[in-house]
């Protein structure tokens, strides 16, 4: 069997135990859980806690679990991500929150949450459990300040990495590192998985954001311009806006306001002009450079060549 097929194997028993999980005798906790996790996510974080679980022979019964655990992470803060955007879409399907309302949507990502963290728990993994706590903690940090830097056209590329970092890098990165945690890894192996998911993390939220201007409809399971209309400041509004001349900064300050109109196309032109999706790419082809170099020296075999390949794939993905 090759690794693809083994690791599609395993991404299916994590659905089936995240199904299992979320199998509950209140309709609200089912409906609105699966409504979410059925959706078309991409399952990276369950992906990335497998190939490194199996880097290290950590048991298949352990691993699903975790990676099933820090899926329904990744599926609460997207619920709660949603009612703080007053978002009405998610992967290109109408959100949880637009169909049964801010309170359930909100209360569902409580149960996952705590779901979540009993798996992490029930795995008597001292650092496993701190690990996850903590990420836990950055998440919400990261929501916090993006919500306070929202529409704030001063927001900084520094303010942006502490954003992304903090909402989509830790945990990503979290799901390296559990690997060699579960399978009591040396320190060294530890640290390289952490940092390099963290960097990981990074370009695939950079990519994402040019995603989200560059790519819509059925093809990236996205609506056009979703972070220019939530007025999310983005690596690519960043650079328009550190180049743009007065009148240009007036429409994109405009657009980001909320008063769009039917500016997307105003802006995506303002940005294709100063080549803000072009030093977006750039920036994530050298976090994915620098994220590969830190796979020097971990125990050759095929997970880590499949490591290696999907670090190249993640820059150029259009979806």
């Amino acid at each position: 069997m090759v690794i693809a097929d083994s690791i599609t194997n395993d991404l299916d028993a994590v659905n089936r135990y995240i199904k299992k999980l979320t199998s509950h005798n209140l309709s609200a906790i089912t409906q609105i859980s699966r409504h979410l996790i059925n959706s078309g996510g991409k399952r990276i974080r369950p992906y990335l806690v497998i190939l490194t679980s199996r880097m290290f022979n950590v048991p298949e019964e352990i691993y699903v679990k975790i990676a099933a655990a820090i899926e329904m992470y990744h599926s609460a803060s997207l619920l709660h991500d949603d009612v703080v955007d007053n978002a009405r879409h998610r992967r290109g399907n109408p959100s949880a929150n637009h169909i049964w309302g801010n309170k359930s949507s909100v209360l569902v990502g409580d149960f996952l949450f705590a779901s979540s963290s009993s798996i992490i728990a029930d795995a008597k993994n001292n650092d496993l459990l701190k690990l996850f706590t903590r990420v836990l903690s950055l998440m919400a940090e990261g929501e916090l300040v993006q919500l306070k830097l929202s529409r704030d056209v001063r927001l900084s590329q520094r303010d942006y990495y502490t954003i992304i970092k903090k909402k989509t890098a830790y945990l990503i990165s979290a799901s390296c590192e559990s690997g060699a945690i579960m399978g009591r890894s040396s320190g060294t192996a530890r640290l390289k998985l952490r940092q390099y998911g963290l960097l990981l993390g990074i370009a695939f939220q950079l990519i994402d954001d040019n995603i989200d201007y560059t790519s819509a409809g059925r093809l990236s399971g996205k609506d056009k311009g979703v972070d220019l209309k939530e007025g999310k400041i983005t690596m690519p509004m960043i650079v328009a806006l550190a180049n743009a001349n007065r009148r240009e900064k007036a429409v994109l300050k405009r657009a980001l306001s909320g008063d769009n109109g039917d500016r997307f196309d105003s802006v995506y032109g303002i940005i294709e002009k100063y080549r803000g999706f072009e030093y977006t790419k750039k920036k994530a082809k050298v976090f994915a450079q620098n994220a590969l170099r830190l796979l020097d020296g971990l125990p050759q075999s095929a997970e880590l060549d499949e490591l290696k390949k999907f670090t190249l794939a993640v820059v150029e993905r259009k979806s």
